[in-house]
C-alpha cells in the first residue's frame, strides 16, 4: 500500500474508485453527472477507469458538486488526492536521488549553490526550465518537470527563507537556453532576485580562472540543529553526500569561488550588460 501511494498510476486508480463510489452512492448514472458537470459521459467514464489524467479544475468541481469536507477552501477530498496525484508524478520524473535532496531543501535554513552550466532551478523562470530539458520526453513529463521546479521556488518566499547565496559561472548568462527572450526575461528575473536582502547572486567571470570552480557544481544546504549536506549531480544521478570531511572541504571550496566572484553591485551590472546582449 505504501507503494502505491507513491505511483500515480495506482492513485489515479483510486480517484477514479472514488469518483464512482460517491456518484452511486448518489444515485447518478455517468450521463447524469456529466449533465451536472457540463461534460460528456466519456469524460466520466475515463476517468473512473482512470483512462484520463485528472486536472485540478475537475478536482474542485467534483468536490463543489458533492459537497466534500474542504470544498469551501479548494481543499476538498477530489482536490487532496489531485495534490497526491500530482506530487507522485512529479517525483516519477525526477532525476535519479534528486527526490532525496528534495526532502532536505524545504527545511534548510541556508543555501549555498555554485552554479557552472545553468541556472539554478530555484532561479529559473518557466520557459528558461523547459528550455533546458529534453524535448523528445513526453510533454506530460516535461510539464510535470516544469512544474515542480517552479514550485520549490515557494521556499524563497516563505515567512522564513532561507538564506541563499548563488555563484553563477559566467557561461551561464552565455548559453542561450531557450532563445533571446527566453534570456532578457531570466537575466532580469535574476537581477530583481538579486535584489532581495536574502538572495545573494554573484557571477564569475571567465577571466577568474578559479580551479576549485572547475569540477563542477554544489549545492550545500545547511539546518537549524542537523548537520550540513552537499548535493551534486554526475551524469544522469544526483548524490546527497553527508561525511562530514567532504562536506567541511566543499564549503571551504564555496567560500573560494565567493571571494573570486564578483561582488553583489558588481555582479547585478555584469547581469545587466549579458542581458543586452540579447536585445
Amino acid at each position: 500500500m505504501a507503494g502505491d501511494q507513491q505511483d500515480p498510476d495506482a492513485l489515479r486508480v483510486h480517484f477514479g474508485e472514488e469518483l464512482r463510489r460517491m456518484r452511486q452512492r448518489a444515485k447518478l448514472s455517468q450521463n447524469q453527472l456529466a449533465t451536472a458537470l457540463g461534460c460528456t459521459p466519456q469524460w466520466i467514464c475515463q476517468m473512473e477507469k482512470a483512462d484520463k489524467a485528472v486536472s485540478e479544475q475537475t478536482a474542485l468541481d467534483l468536490d463543489t458538486y458533492f459537497k466534500t469536507d474542504g470544498a469551501d477552501q479548494d481543499d476538498g477530498h477530489f482536490h487532496r488526492l489531485y495534490t497526491v496525484i500530482r506530487r507522485a508524478g512529479r517525483h516519477r520524473v525526477l532525476l535519479p536521488g534528486f527526490d532525496a535532496y528534495l526532502r532536505h531543501e524545504s527545511k534548510a535554513i541556508g543555501i549555498r549553490c555554485f552554479a557552472a552550466q545553468v541556472v539554478p532551478g530555484l532561479l529559473q523562470t518557466e520557459d528558461y526550465a523547459r528550455g533546458t530539458m529534453d524535448l523528445s520526453e513526453p510533454v506530460e513529463t516535461l510539464d510535470a518537470r516544469t512544474v515542480g521546479r517552479i514550485d520549490r521556488q515557494a521556499i524563497l518566499s516563505r515567512d522564513k527563507p532561507p538564506e541563499t547565496i548563488f555563484v553563477l559561472d559566467e557561461s551561464v548568462l552565455r548559453r542561450p537556453v531557450g532563445g533571446q527572450k527566453t534570456m532578457v526575461d531570466q537575466i532580469e528575473h535574476l537581477i530583481g532576485a538579486a535584489q532581495s536582502p536574502r538572495i545573494q547572486i554573484r557571477v564569475m567571470p571567465f577571466q577568474r580562472i578559479t580551479p576549485v570552480a572547475l569540477v563542477g557544481g554544489l549545492i550545500l544546504l545547511s539546518f537549524e540543529k542537523d548537520a550540513d549536506l552537499l548535493y551534486f549531480e554526475t551524469g544522469s544521478v544526483g548524490q546527497l553526500v553527508d561525511r562530514e570531511d567532504v562536506v567541511f572541504k566543499a564549503g571551504v571550496h564555496f567560500i573560494t569561488m565567493v571571494g573570486e566572484a564578483l561582488s553583489q553591485a558588481e555582479s547585478i551590472e555584469f547581469m545587466s550588460h549579458a542581458r543586452e546582449t540579447y536585445l
